[in-house]
């Protein structure tokens, strides 16, 4: 087998090559982490051009989020590996560039060197003659003086290019200097929207399960009740370009969602149109509509004209389809400003995990295109920026779960670069008709695990400092330790600590999401799920973290529990045989346990039975039920609770514990599988109950407990 040249890459005193990744001055190595050098090897191969910050970052933790200053503490250490030398530019807020004067060699059999390449920066340098004026004279040549004037000609036009080029390269980014700022502080605002001329804010409030939508005259702060808080689910709002009317959709507990338009200055809501499954977006005309329907065999994005009449199908996906139209439910299209093209999100499927990405739709013809490359874990709503030049969009980062960021998508180009970058989950966005302005929802999630024995539950003691425990499920062992998930920046691991409390210790280390731990009745092992790439698996490790294994590899599992044999018994969801599945501790193949819509399988502590989320059918409201675990009849206790959260069994395995997020937030109720009436069994501050477990002897309850805020802010882009 022929082998491949290595490149050598020399510049000053330096040399690096392709192959062994090693840094060398004047023979000796320069100690350096590897993703240094890898940073050093982009930039030199990219040498004289701008290497923007977020293309850089994606090129060195492709499979990972990191924070910017990973990338800035590399680039600190390569520039004080280079003492006096200073070979890397930094363009503030964009990115860098490598400027020293680069020579490519090939190493083509040990020792021989040949020469490839030189790359140099060109630097023009303009004296002035303190004497008289000189008139350059032409050397002679081909053509003669013609010959020399049109030379010059095409070099000032060449030049005049790249002075366009470089003027228009160097305007700030759309959004780069992104300010923030609260227009709310209420902590319960879930949807928002600005009119186009930046006066008035519409926003939807949640208060205990019950919504309000309001009006807001920015200028006087002045807040108007447009419908009375109501137990329904306010999908998102739309202005009209002309600012005259405010459409939104409403959707009453296990009922269609229903379209209504109302005029901003004032009067009643007008019903429109039934069975719509997001929030509209609106033709720049303001003479037609579009929105996202979604029927047992099809998704579709619908338009019709401004009242909601003469309907017409713009695009379809159905199951014979190699994408999923608007694969999330509630999430809008997006009308471009020359009125051609609906934008919409569409999911995926690939071997190497299943995506969101954002594709074009002609709005005549349905034709698509996609917009970007680039793939997403979940996409959130869209706008277009007013000049069309591209759009700004809520989406998550593959294995990084679902909490959203705002990004801004370049078109045609479809390059993406981040404009919020922080902790906090965008899910709603609208953008101002000066396209500076974009406002957004801004929701924060934080928990801390706390403790209290059953006899006194009154008097808990804190068990974690973070802020970020427990958010996603936790789970005891039997030698008095808590297992749960903790949350940073891009990642969510499984960590374990003392039931006293003490020093925490992270179990798993693969940089996806993990959530729903659970333990073998032995201790030796923890199960949960994960999201690495775009699919959530379940994974067994042992009780230390150790000898971690991805046990599925199916499109979505959750929600994995220990049976008595030790089999694993998860939820999955395989296209036409959806239900429960079973699969050996040590992998295998899986079996399918359950037929029927059933989800969050939970054991009773003696073994015997197995709770469950359930449906009849597809139409059916949620409901509690339990079964044999080795089979038999499915027996339906009651509807699950409007906003029920986390559910388990009480320790003595007559009823099923849930977190109670409406009546009121922040505590737990007992449902005896009898049927008989809940019963209420903390009395604490109304907070929201995360996840929570009894210990195995019954004696303690561990709760994540925390706070949930969400509020309108703006995000200006401060042009210097």
């Amino acid at each position: 087998m022929a082998r491949e040249n290595k490149r050598i890459y020399e510049f000053g005193d330096f040399r690096i090559d392709t192959v062994n990744r090693r840094l060398m001055r004047d023979g000796e190595t320069v100690p350096l982490k590897a993703k240094a050098v890898e940073a050093l090897l982009v930039l030199i191969e990219n040498q004289g051009d701008l290497v923007e910050k977020d293309e850089l970052m994606a090129t060195l933790w492709a499979d990972s989020f990191v924070e910017e200053s990973n990338l800035t503490q590399h680039i600190y250490t390569l520039r004080k590996a280079f003492g006096e030398n200073e070979f890397i530019e930094t363009v503030p807020r964009r990115g860098y560039r490598f400027i020293g004067d680069v020579r490519k060699v090939l190493d083509a059999d040990d020792g021989d060197l040949i020469v490839v390449k030189e790359q140099t920066r060109v630097n023009v340098r303009y004296e002035e003659d303190d004497a008289e004026d000189v008139v350059p004279q032409l050397p002679p040549g081909p053509g003669g003086r013609r010959y020399w004037a049109a030379a010059i000609a095409l070099g000032l036009l060449i030049a005049g290019v790249a002075i366009f080029f470089w003027l228009r390269m160097s305007q700030p980014a759309v959004f780069e200097n992104a300010k923030l700022a609260k227009l709310t502080t209420s902590g319960n605002v879930i949807k928002a929207a600005v009119s186009p001329d930046g006066k008035y804010l519409a926003f939807v409030t949640n208060d205990r399960g019950s919504q309000g939508l309001w009006l807001r005259q920015i200028a006087t702060g002045k807040d108007i009740a447009i419908n009375q808080p109501a137990h329904t689910d306010y999908y998102g709002l739309t202005f009209t370009h002309d600012g005259s009317y405010l459409y939104f959709v409403s959707q009453e507990m296990n009922r269609v969602g229903i379209l209504y338009r109302m005029p901003v200055l004032g009067g009643s809501p007008d019903k429109l149109v039934e069975d719509v499954d997001s929030p509209v977006t609106v033709a720049p005309d303001d003479k037609h509509l579009a929105f996202v329907r979604y029927a047992s065999d099809e998704h579709g994005i619908v338009v019709t004209d401004a009242d909601g009449t003469h309907e017409r199908k713009a695009a379809l996906s159905n199951k014979s389809s190699d994408f999923v139209l608007a694969p999330e439910h509630a999430v809008p299209p997006a009308w471009s400003p020359d009125g051609k093209t609906i934008a919409c999100s569409v999911g995926i499927p690939s071997a190497e995990g299943n995506y969101e990405t954002i594709w074009n739709f002609d709005a005549e013809s349905g034709e698509s295109r996609p917009l970007t490359g680039v793939r997403w874990e979940a996409l959130g709503r869209m706008e277009w920026l007013q000049d069309g030049s591209g759009l700004i969009a809520t989406a998550a980062e593959r294995g990084s779960g679902f909490a959203q960021q705002i990004w801004h998508i370049g078109y045609p180009t479809g390059t993406t670069r981040k404009v919020t970058n922080d902790l906090s989950d965008y899910r709603d966005l609208s953008l101002a008709q000066d396209g500076k302005t974009i406002i957004a929802v801004q929701a924060e999630r934080k928990a801390n695990i706390f403790v209290a024995p059953m006899n006194d539950l009154q008097h808990s003691q804190q068990i974690t400092t973070t802020n970020y425990d427990g958010l996603n499920g936790l789970a005891w062992t039997h030698d008095d330790r808590l297992i749960y998930t903790h949350r940073t920046t891009g990642e969510q691991n499984i960590w374990t600590v003392a039931a006293v409390g003490g020093e925490a210790r992270r179990l798993t280390t693969h940089g996806g999401y993990g959530i729903d731990p659970n333990v073998s009745a032995d201790d030796h092992s923890i199960i949960f799920a994960a999201s690495t790439k775009g699919q959530s698996h379940i994974w067994r490790a042992d009780i230390d973290g150790r000898n971690a294994v991805e046990l599925t590899h199916g499109d979505d599992d959750e929600h994995p529990s220990f049976l008595p044999d030790g089999r694993i018994v998860y939820k999955a969801y395989v296209p036409g045989k959806p239900g429960l599945y079973v699969i050996p501790p040590d992998g295998g193949e899986s079996v399918r346990y359950l037929e029927d819509l059933t989800f969050e399988p939970v054991v009773s502590p003696d073994g015997r039975l197995l709770a469950f989320g359930y449906r009849a059918t597809v139409a059916d409201r949620n409901k509690f039920a339990v079964m044999p675990i080795d089979g038999g009849e499915i027996r339906v206790i009651c509807d699950l609770p409007a906003y029920y959260g986390q559910f388990t069994w009480m320790p003595d395995g007559t009823a099923l514990a849930y977190a109670d997020r409406q009546n009121p937030a922040g505590n737990i109720w007992a449902q005896p599988i009898d049927g008989g009436p809940p019963r209420q069994v903390t009395f604490w501050q109304p907070a929201p109950i995360y996840s929570f477990a009894f210990s195995p002897d019954g004696k303690k309850l561990a709760a994540a407990i925390g706070s949930q805020t969400s509020d309108a802010i703006s995000i200006g882009d401060q042009v210097n």
